[in-house]
Formats: C-alpha cells, sequence, structure tokens
C-alpha cells in the first residue's frame, strides 16, 4: 500500500467500534495493522449489522485493510506472542476498560520496557480514573452523561425539555478521530524525540471538547457583568417543508438574509426594524421564528425543492436539500468527488462504502484490502515472527486460532 502511513507497524487490540475504527482509519492512511481478537467467534462486532454469509458490513468499515491474528491473551503463550509483536510495533491501541490491559500483562507499562518508542493509545468510556472509570459505557451512554441528548432535545420546539440521542454512533467514531489524529502527532514528536509516550482518550471527553465550542458558546464566557447573551450558532438553521421535500437554510450576513427574504418574494420581511440588522433579529428570535413557521413556511409549500435551490442560489443564499441516504450514491457532487465507491469482498460479495474522506495528492491512497475473517492472517503474522513451525501446536493449545 501507498499512504503517508506506509511503513509503520499498528497493534490493534481493540474490540467494538472507537479503537477498531481508529485503527482502521491508519490502515486506510497506509499502515500495516494487525488486529488482535479472540479465538473461534472474533470481535463481537463481527455479529452486528446487516450480513451476507455471516460476513457484517458494519465490520468490514471498522476493519478493512487489517490483517487478523485470532489470540488467546488468557494464556501465557498468547501474552508473549502480543509482546514480542508490540516490541517492533510502532503504535498499540487498546480499549479495555481501565486496568484490564494491565492485568493481562499487556499495558503501556509492560510494553514500553521493551520498546520505549512505542505510542500507546488506552480508549476509555469515562476515563482512566475516577469516580465513573470502571463504568460500562456505550455511545449512547456517553451522549447523554457529555449533554449531547439534551442539545438535541432543545432544539425541538414542541418538546424542548425531551433530551433526543443522535442516531448514529456518534461519540464512537469521533473518538475514533480523534484518537488517529492524536496517535499521528505522538509519532511526530517521536520522530524529534525519539521516545514513544501513552495517549489516553476517552468518549467523555471527546463528547464534551467536540461539543463545547459552539454548543455550550455562552457558557464560555463566565460571569453575567457586561454580557451581550447570544443563541448558540449551531441552532441557526431553519428546516422546512416543501411541496415535494424538506431544506435547510442558514443565513449569517446580512446580505443573505435580505436575499432569503426576496428567494421567498418577502423583501418586506428584511426592511421591518425587528429584523433589519443582525443585532435586531437576534433581540427579537422569536418574532423571527414565527416569520419561518408561519410566512415562510406558507411560501416554501407552494416551491419545490428544486425552485427552492433555484431561487436561493440566485440570491447567494446556502441551501441544501433534506436527502436520504440511499439517494447519495446518484448524487452529482457525491459523484464528481468519488465519496463512495464499490468494492468486492470475498465473503460479503459486492460492498458500497465511503472512501477516506481526506485526499493526500503525494502520497496517494489505494483501497484497503477487505476486513478479515477471523485469524485470517495467523499464520502468516506468526512465520514473519519466526513461530511457523510452532503454528500447530499452537492452535492444538488453543493459544492460536
Amino acid at each position: 500500500m501507498t499512504g503517508p502511513l506506509s511503513g509503520f507497524k499498528v497493534l490493534d487490540l481493540s474490540a467494538v467500534v472507537s479503537g477498531p475504527l481508529t485503527g482502521a482509519l491508519l490502515a486506510d492512511q497506509g499502515a500495516d495493522v494487525i488486529k488482535i481478537e479472540r479465538v473461534g467467534s472474533g470481535d463481537i462486532q463481527r455479529h452486528v449489522g446487516s450480513q451476507r454469509h455471516g460476513f457484517s458490513g458494519f465490520f468490514h468499515v471498522l476493519n478493512r485493510g487489517k490483517r487478523s491474528l485470532a489470540l488467546n491473551l488468557q494464556h501465557p503463550q498468547g501474552v508473549a506472542i502480543t509482546r514480542q509483536l508490540a516490541a517492533t510495533a510502532d503504535v498499540v491501541i487498546q480499549n479495555f476498560r481501565p486496568g484490564v490491559a494491565t492485568r493481562l500483562g499487556v499495558g503501556y507499562a509492560q510494553l514500553c520496557e521493551a520498546n520505549p518508542a512505542l505510542v500507546y493509545l488506552s480508549i476509555s468510556g469515562f476515563g482512566q480514573s475516577g469516580p465513573r472509570a470502571a463504568d460500562r459505557a456505550y455511545d449512547p451512554i456517553i451522549q447523554t452523561y457529555a449533554g449531547i441528548a439534551a442539545i438535541q432535545g432543545r432544539l425541538d420546539p414542541e418538546h424542548p425539555e425531551q433530551p433526543q440521542q443522535v442516531n448514529m454512533l456518534l461519540l464512537d467514531k469521533l473518538t475514533a478521530w480523534t484518537g488517529s489524529q492524536a496517535i499521528t502527532a505522538a509519532l511526530l514528536a517521536r520522530s524529534k524525540s525519539g521516545q514513544g509516550q501513552h495517549i489516553e482518550l476517552s468518549m467523555l471527553d471527546t463528547a464534551i471538547a467536540f461539543a463545547w465550542s459552539d454548543a455550550a458558546a455562552d457558557l464560555i464566557i463566565q460571569g453575567t457583568d457586561h454580557l451581550d447573551a447570544r443563541p448558540p450558532v449551531g441552532a441557526s438553521g431553519q428546516l422546512l417543508q416543501y411541496a415535494d421535500g424538506w431544506g435547510a437554510t442558514m443565513t449569517l450576513t446580512q446580505q443573505e438574509f435580505v436575499g432569503l427574504c426576496r428567494a421567498y418574494g418577502s423583501p418586506e420581511v428584511a426592511e421591518d426594524p425587528r429584523f433589519a440588522t443582525l443585532e435586531a433579529r437576534i433581540a427579537h428570535r422569536e418574532d423571527l421564528r414565527e416569520v419561518f413557521s408561519g410566512l415562510f413556511a406558507q411560501r416554501a409549500a407552494q416551491m419545490t425543492v428544486a425552485e427552492a435551490d433555484s431561487a436561493l442560489a440566485g440570491q447567494q443564499v446556502p441551501f441544501g436539500i433534506v436527502r436520504q441516504l440511499e439517494e447519495l450514491a446518484d448524487d452529482e457532487q457525491v459523484l464528481h468527488n468519488g465519496s463512495l465507491r464499490l468494492t468486492e469482498h470475498p465473503v460479503a460479495g459486492r460492498l458500497r462504502e465511503a472512501r477516506p474522506a481526506p485526499i493526500f495528492n503525494g502520497t496517494p491512497l489505494t483501497p484497503a484490502k477487505p476486513a478479515p475473517s477471523v485469524g485470517e492472517h495467523s499464520e502468516e503474522i506468526l512465520r514473519e515472527m519466526g513461530l511457523g513451525e510452532e503454528f500447530n501446536q499452537l492452535c492444538a493449545d488453543g493459544v492460536v486460532g
């Protein structure tokens, strides 16, 4: 493979979503990622999501480009093999609950002793220590705990106090993106110092850091003295129903707001003293909300989304048609970008997946290999380690699968 991380070796001890996706992002960028998973059943995520021939498309996206070594970490020889792999690895990823990796014998202190240059990422739900550190944590749990569900709920004018879950594994994925960036930053630091390091990353900290800049904008400035309180900008978008679908607008500049009023055939709204400036609209935001839910909603209902798109574009007003996921494969911009691609998996068959988002012009990416079956590369990896002749016995002893 090509890619900016070509030549780097990653040992992925993680399971489920956040850790495996971190490893997959590194594999997409060219790293050699060895996935350690349980003998027999493998990663529990293999059994989640729609499947063909017993292979999950969800699992493929989280583990594409990796090699699978089925290994029993409850067996001393399994731990010894892991340590041997870690001794020549650049990166280790794990998302065991705090303390488990050390009890197994594969914690940071145990692995960096033989490899001081190792970059070791520990992912947790609430943190590596503290009153909630030992608690089980899945994405909806952290969404709720970190205030994400409350943020979503307050955007519903009919039920402003009812929290709403974001209907995707938002924080698992954000933690993976944060983790992959932290790993590459640590590798960059190592290129200068020669020393690796332990990175601690929790889903809770990821959620708070992600939400705080805009959703908590009214909490950043402390104290009320001389405070000009304004609503969070993230709630500034307006969804309206058109004759044949839904669309969203968002206006920040005066020119955009004037253009929006013109596109809806109501230029007088922009001349109303309550709405004539940004400051006035903020002060009279409840009145403006009534304009959107009343007059503008009526005008929108008389337009198709295509007509709205044309009218708003003519006024330089940002507009987005609400698309279903199944529509994206035929969207002209998505097709132009090559955002989605068709691949063939040896077990699951034809797959449509999103390509890695960044485009590296200097170190171009090639599509990562299909996600592996459990233990698909066990013998190959052991032979690379000089343990090929012991493979059959290790399998018989339940150490390797």
